[in-house]
C-alpha cells in the first residue's frame, strides 16, 4: 500500500546504503535459477498482497495514481540496478512523522524488501521461472491452496473491505467461493468473471491445476 505522497525528502530508520542479505533459496522443487529474482514468482506477490488492497493501489482506487498490479505500473517507481533511486523500495522503511511507512497498517518483511532490492539490483527484468515443481500429490487446503491465496489472494480479498465483496483469508471463505464457481473463473480469467489476480497475470498452470485437483477431491482441508 504504498502512499505516494513519496517524496525524495523520505527518512528512515535503516542504512539503506547496506543491502539486505538476499532471501532465503527456494525449495529443491524450484528448477530456476536460485540465484535470481523472478519477477512473476517472487516480487509481484510480494506488491499484489502488500500494496493493492481496496483503497490503496489496486486498479480502482489507484492511490496517488499509481496502480501497482503490473510490471508497467510498478516499473514506474523503478530505476533498474539502482535500488535506493527506486521509490519502491526506499519508501518501505520511510519512518518520519509526515510520512507513513509502507505499508502503514502491515510492513513488509525483512525478506520480502530483500526480493524488491535483489529484483531491482539485478536489473527489474520482467523475467518469470515456468520450470517450478508441482507437487500434485496430497493436495490439500492448508499444504497447497492457502500458500498461494495468502500471496495472490488476501491482499485484495482480505481485511474490512475485500475487493468485490468477497474475502479469501480463511478455508470456509475459499471452499464459498469454490462452491459458486467463482474461483475456477476468475484464475482461468474467464469470460463474465473478474481476472484473479488483477492485472493481466496469470496464476501458473501448476498453480490453477493445484486449485481443481483440491476441488475435484473433495476440498480437505
Amino acid at each position: 500500500m504504498l502512499g505516494i505522497g513519496i517524496t525524495c525528502s523520505c527518512h528512515h530508520d535503516a542504512d539503506l546504503t547496506i543491502a539486505p542479505p538476499k532471501p532465503p533459496p527456494p525449495g529443491t522443487e524450484f528448477k530456476c535459477s536460485h540465484d535470481t529474482i523472478y519477477f512473476q514468482n517472487f516480487v509481484l506477490p510480494v506488491i499484489i498482497s502488500g500494496c493493492t488492497k481496496s483503497g490503496c493501489h489496486d486498479e480502482s482506487s489507484h492511490k496517488g495514481e499509481y496502480t501497482l498490479t503490473s510490471y508497467e505500473g510498478i516499473m514506474d517507481l523503478v530505476s533498474p540496478f539502482d535500488p535506493l533511486g527506486s521509490e519502491l523500495y526506499t519508501v518501505l522503511f520511510s519512518s518520519s512523522e509526515s510520512e507513513r511507512r509502507m505499508p502503514p497498517n502491515a510492513p513488509l518483511s525483512m525478506d520480502q524488501k530483500s526480493i524488491i532490492y535483489w529484483w531491482i539490483t539485478q536489473g527489474a527484468y520482467n523475467n518469470r521461472c515456468d520450470s517450478a515443481g508441482c507437487d500434485s500429490s496430497n493436495v490439500s487446503y492448508s499444504s497447497s491452496i492457502a500458500p498461494i491465496t495468502q500471496s495472490w489472494c488476501t491482499g485484495c480479498h482480505g481485511g474490512p473491505k475485500p475487493a468485490n465483496n468477497m474475502k479469501l483469508e480463511t478455508y470456509d471463505e475459499v471452499v464459498a467461493c469454490a462452491n459458486t464457481g467463482r474461483l475456477m473463473g476468475a484464475i482461468r480469467h474467464e469470460p463474465g468473471f473478474f481476472a484473479m489476480p488483477q492485472g493481466g497475470v496469470m496464476l501458473s498452470s501448476c498453480e490453477i491445476n493445484l486449485f481443481q485437483i483440491w476441488i475435484n477431491t473433495g476440498k480437505p482441508n
